[in-house]
């Protein structure tokens, strides 16, 4: 599909001459100048100096209409194949040309002699990450563990992590032999269980530790490290359970009982944590809520209940206050008030560094909005 076929395709744009061959097209590419000017576009940018790769109305339209789609997206299933096949066979044919071989070798600082390639694979295999596979077949034997086939074999990790670092447990004992079908059938029975996202955290979390690594030489040796990506997976889980809680709502509020009493009934004090979207960082709140119940109420440590679970999610300290005052609303009584008082870790231990800096946020509804009631729960309060 030509680009000019697309509808909001900019009409105005001009084409981009290249300068080494005066060939028009809508825009300069690294493939035509490698394959017509043996040249990088860098190269071709230094020697003509202020040119232009591509109209500026283009660029704009490739990135509202191509940026983050694949090709089949933007190109439909066949052509697609065609062009992914065509990009493949002639990146492989630059990846072999001297030339190419020669900058690649001069931005890695070696020339691929047969010592550096040993040195290289022995530093990568330090962990077992990249033989674990032999050594899987060679102590288990070709064979699926699980229904004996000898066909299409899968070495698995029991631990579900294959992590190519030193926190990686590529030890024999975490290793299994399996057919495709038995291991996707293990993935699949993983799914249903309760720690579904587990397995994605721990190797986020390998790799947070790897960059440390890679960044300041953090030293993964050391035995405290050991099972922090697993310890990280179980904390999170815990600090997030509340990112689905409906459910668990509408439970707690059909607790609720009834009662003659149409006062006010207010809890002060309330702490409990949850966690920055923007940084991952812990945020601590404190929370006072208020609210008059109409002819049915909760017990005392459901409101509690409700409070700490809302804040088990990545959220901000606004949606929070809002989220807690629309369980009131549901709840039907005659008005809610809630106060919320956080410590973000994100602007405590970094960026502008205020240690003793707290956020309030509030909100209210029904016969809180009246002055007088208001005033009465700042009372009970003690302010």
């Amino acid at each position: 599909m030509k680009l000019t076929e697309f509808e909001d395709f900019p009409v105005e744009a001009k084409k981009i001459k290249c300068k080494e061959c005066n060939r028009e097209m809508w825009r300069l590419t690294n493939t035509h100048l490698w394959y017509n000017h043996h040249m990088t576009i860098d190269e071709y940018k230094e020697k003509y100096v202020g040119s232009v790769i591509e109209d500026p109305l283009i660029s704009t339209w490739r990135q509202r209409n191509r940026v983050g789609k694949t090709y089949e997206e933007i190109h439909g299933i066949k052509k697609a194949i065609e062009l992914k096949k065509d990009r493949s066979e002639k990146t492989t044919e630059q990846m072999k040309d001297i030339v190419q071989i020669a900058i690649r070798q001069e931005k890695c600082g070696y020339d691929h002699t047969e010592e550096q390639k040993q040195l290289l694979r022995e530093q990568h295999t330090i962990h077992g990450g990249s033989n674990y596979r032999d050594r899987a077949l060679e102590y288990y034997g070709e064979e699926c563990m699980r229904c004996g086939s000898t066909e299409k074999l899968i070495v698995h990790h029991i631990d579900y992590n294959n992590i190519q670092s030193e926190l990686g447990n590529h030890d024999i004992s975490n290793l299994m032999v399996l057919c495709k079908p038995c291991h996707g059938r293990i993935h699949n029975e993983l799914k249903r269980g309760k720690f579904i996202g587990i397995s994605s955290i721990e190797k986020g979390v390998h790799y947070i530790l790897k960059g440390l690594k890679d960044e300041f030489g953090l030293d993964l040796s050391d035995v405290n490290f050991k099972d922090t990506p697993k310890r990280v997976s179980r904390a999170y889980y815990e600090m997030c359970c509340g990112i689905k809680c409906e459910d668990d709502i509408n439970s707690i509020i059909s607790t609720s009982f009834p009662s003659e009493y149409d006062g006010m009934i207010v809890q002060r004090d309330i702490r409990c944590y949850s966690m920055c979207p923007h940084h991952l960082l812990p945020v601590e709140y404190k929370v006072n809520i208020g609210y008059v119940p109409d002819k049915t109420m909760l017990g005392i440590s459901k409101l509690t209940r409700i409070v700490k679970l809302l804040a088990k999610a990545p959220k901000l300290q606004e949606q929070y206050t809002h989220d807690i005052i629309e369980v009131f609303k549901k709840m039907g009584c005659k008005g809610a008030i809630v106060q919320v008082s956080g410590y973000h870790l994100c602007m405590g231990a970094r960026g502008v560094e205020m240690p003793d800096a707290r956020t309030i946020t509030s909100s209210l509804c029904g016969v809180f909005e009246e002055q007088e009631t208001r005033n009465e729960f700042q009372m009970m309060l003690g302010k």
